[in-house]
């Protein structure tokens, strides 16, 4: 039995070295233009995974270039956003200033100077305990600020004032409705001056406007100056409700002009700013 599959056997590996043979002829001879079969069958075969490849890393590249240009993009906006930004609190200032200044030396001195009294600033953080009293935001004693340099919106309204404390690259600033702030008012139209103090629930009061002084609803309030705090004719809010009161002062409640939800940036201005040309006497 084992003689006659040994004699089989020799038979069989005869027969696969002639297909072998044969098949290897087969790849070496050219099918004129055509690639032989070896060659169809290996691109048959690698063709969709160096296909599936080439379309993974093509798309892993395209979302590569997309992330650093959609960053770039967003650092533009940002930057031009900045830039508009400061464009309309200077804006803001030069025409209130422009026709108080006496020549042209005067102009060019204050337009060479106000540039340099703005600073834009990120909202950071807000007072865990009562939203209404202060925020912080993304700058602070390296940048120049100190305590009661004032805070404006994108709008030029007030926001409130630099307070302690102060660190490096982080400060507090007072909003006009904590309960703890004073401001110094007048009414844009009967010139009524008295002190604005918020509620500590986003709105304010004028205080200390005797019943017998005429101010009415819907009357604008500008900062006096007076307090040689907040410079003058900065806009503050409107006044909503005017009520009598058993005392000797009216109750007058104020909706603020600047809107916390809309508060990412802010403009804080120096002391030696352009805007204190129009700081009471």
């Amino acid at each position: 039995m084992s003689l006659f599959l040994k004699n089989k056997k020799k038979p069989a590996i005869l027969f696969f070295l002639i297909f072998f043979h044969l098949i290897l002829i087969s790849i070496q001879v050219p099918l004129g233009y055509e690639k032989n079969y070896f060659e169809k069958a290996i691109f048959s075969i690698f063709s969709p995974v160096q296909h599936g490849i080439t379309f993974f890393f093509q798309k892993i590249g395209n979302l590569w270039d997309s992330y650093f240009y959609l960053w770039e993009v967003q650092r533009q906006n940002k930057q031009w956003k900045e830039e508009i930004f400061l464009l309309r609190q200077e804006n803001m200032v030069l025409k209130k200033s422009l026709n108080k200044l006496e020549n042209s030396e005067n102009i060019q001195e204050f337009i060479s100077t106000i540039h340099n009294s703005f600073l834009i600033a990120q909202v950071i953080g807000v007072d865990a305990r009562n939203i209404n009293r202060s925020i912080n935001i993304d700058k602070g004693s390296l940048d120049g600020l100190e305590k009661d340099m004032i805070v404006l919106d994108k709008k030029g309204n007030l926001v409130g004032r630099i307070i302690e404390p102060i660190s490096l690259k982080e400060a507090r600033v007072q909003l006009i409705t904590d309960n703890n702030s004073g401001v110094s008012v007048i009414s844009e139209k009967t010139k009524a001056r008295g002190v604005l103090a918020g509620d500590g629930k986003g709105n304010c009061f004028l205080k200390y406007i005797i019943a017998t002084e005429q101010v009415d609803r819907g009357e604008e309030l500008l900062t006096s100056g007076f307090d040689r705090i907040f410079p003058s004719e900065i806009k503050v809010g409107t006044i909503v409700s005017v009520k009598p009161n058993v005392s000797l002062f009216q109750d007058i409640k104020v909706k603020p002009h600047f809107e916390f939800s809309h508060l990412d940036l802010v403009v804080v201005i120096s002391g030696d700013s352009g805007i204190s040309f129009f700081k009471g006497k």
